[in-house]
């Protein structure tokens, strides 16, 4: 297990090479540098970013205090519990195909590519008229965030091209599962709210 811990600017610095020189070797520079708690305080940063912004813009432009606390809801516990799921989904199938990583290694790369595109979309997706117009734009983040995730599992676990794959494809599923009962959830009770307070 990994003792070392990483402050915010150089896991700010780390994610700007991640995202800007993506390659498992960039990876692999970076694997040992942090732990799984780093990891999710990272990520917990920007989905407090993400869920700020849901927050606001819904309280000014949107459905009044039920959606902007529900932004708010969403906009924290979505990202942290589906990053999780897929950072643990990605370190379980990996080991289950001989992978050789730690959930160290595992939690701490996925968080440097996570952590930085979650607070640009969150952001970007907050604002309606702005989330429309650049919905291509975050499409496109989207997909590069599966190829990080790949990357990302071939040097956090060392796996091959096929293996690797596979572990993605699980991680990022399980995530998508999860996210749409959080949401399903969500959306139940703000309704359940609103209709009590009628």
């Amino acid at each position: 297990m990994n003792t070392s811990t990483s402050s915010l600017s150089e896991m700010i610095n780390s994610s700007i090479v991640v995202l800007t020189k993506p390659s498992i070797a960039t990876f692999e520079q970076y694997e040992r540098r942090g732990t799984t708690r780093d990891a999710l305080v990272y990520v917990g940063i920007a989905a407090a970013i993400s869920g700020i912004a849901g927050f606001l813009f819904n309280l000014l432009f949107g459905g009044g205090v039920g959606a902007a606390i529900g932004g708010l809801i969403l906009g924290l516990l979505g990202p942290l519990v589906g990053f999780g799921i897929f950072a643990g989904v990605l370190y379980y199938v990996g080991r289950q195909q001989g992978g050789t990583g730690t959930q160290d290694e595992v939690f701490y790369t996925c968080a440097l590519y996570v952590a930085p595109l979650l607070a640009i979309t969150g952001v970007i997706g907050a604002i309606p008229l702005l989330g429309c117009l650049l919905f291509p734009v975050t499409l496109l983040l989207g997909l590069y965030q599966i190829y990080l995730g790949y990357l990302a599992s071939r040097s956090s676990m060392n796996l091959d091209q096929n293996k690797a794959i596979i572990s993605v494809v699980a991680a990022w599923l399980a995530q998508f599962i999860v996210g749409l009962v959080i949401a399903s959830v969500l959306t139940a009770a703000l309704i359940g709210t609103a209709a009590a307070g009628q």
